[in-house]
């Protein structure tokens, strides 16, 4: 019975802080959907705006998750909802990246060289497919069907796969100490 209450009572703190981050990103997307209409891609400026605000996101995201980690490790009592929250932060960034592909590849089609899509594809085609490309190089993998080929798109993946690179290690590193501090509470 407690292990319902403590799991309810977790998924309602979890609710309640990463909330905040699905509204700021919900925000995003919604004046990013609303400002695309008016903007026109073909400008030269286009791609460093979006690599400009994908740098800031990721120094935001980074220190975000640390942040919130660190508070966590404090507080929480179960190295599974540390994992849900890690897991749903690691979800948001990924997500973050498909938009900055997707605005690049509006901008100008050649920015990234898809091997398994049609020139007519549709719109929610190409998303799934900068979905696919983000979750590929967030986890270093790199299939090579996808591949960026302009320098805003080359530097769009540099910073992902920095950013993977930072997180996974601060992931990897301290899952013992995390698991070590719960168990002491």
């Amino acid at each position: 019975m407690t292990t319902k209450v403590q799991s309810s009572h977790f998924l309602l703190e979890l609710a309640k802080r990463v909330s905040s981050a699905y509204l700021l990103v919900g925000a995003i997307v919604v004046v990013y959907l609303y400002m695309m209409q008016f903007v026109d891609h073909a400008l030269s400026w286009v791609p460093y705006l979006v690599v400009f605000f994908a740098a800031t996101k990721t120094l935001y995201f980074t220190f975000f998750t640390f942040k919130k980690l660190n508070r966590s490790v404090e507080e929480c009592h179960s190295f599974t909802q540390l994992l849900w929250i890690f897991g749903t932060l690691v979800f948001l960034i990924i997500f973050s990246f498909v938009a900055d592909y997707a605005c690049l590849s509006f901008a100008n089609a050649s920015s990234f060289k898809e091997y398994s899509l049609a020139t007519n594809s549709s719109q929610f085609e190409k998303l799934f497919e900068y979905f696919y490309f983000s979750i590929v190089t967030f986890a270093s993998v790199g299939y090579g069907d996808i591949v960026p080929t302009t320098v805003f798109s080359k530097v769009l993946v540099i910073i992902e796969i920095g950013q993977s690179f930072v997180l996974i290690v601060f992931g990897l590193s301290n899952i013992n100490n995390i698991h070590t501090l719960i168990k002491q509470h």
